[in-house]
């Protein structure tokens, strides 16, 4: 499920310059390189979700979380 494409892309505010994240290995990969920064608790609840995906549903919610994650942390560009 790692190719699993995230439609519409999410492009996220990030430094030096966006982030567009369009499958969800690049989820995980930026959620774990948010863990790094910050102790989001919520941030590794996402993880532990983008971990277990195992259906094409778990995708869904799971990226739907962390798309409402982003937006309630203004991170979405």
């Amino acid at each position: 499920m790692l190719d699993f494409p995230v439609a519409p892309p999410i492009v996220v505010k990030d430094t030096p310059h966006k982030r567009k994240i369009t499958m969800l290995s690049q989820a995980r990969a930026y959620v774990d390189d948010m863990l790094h920064q910050r102790r989001l608790y919520k941030l590794r609840e996402i993880k532990a979700r983008l971990d277990g995906v195992k259906t094409e549903e778990e995708a869904i919610e799971a990226i739907g979380a962390l798309r409402e994650l982003l937006a309630l942390e203004d991170l979405i560009a």
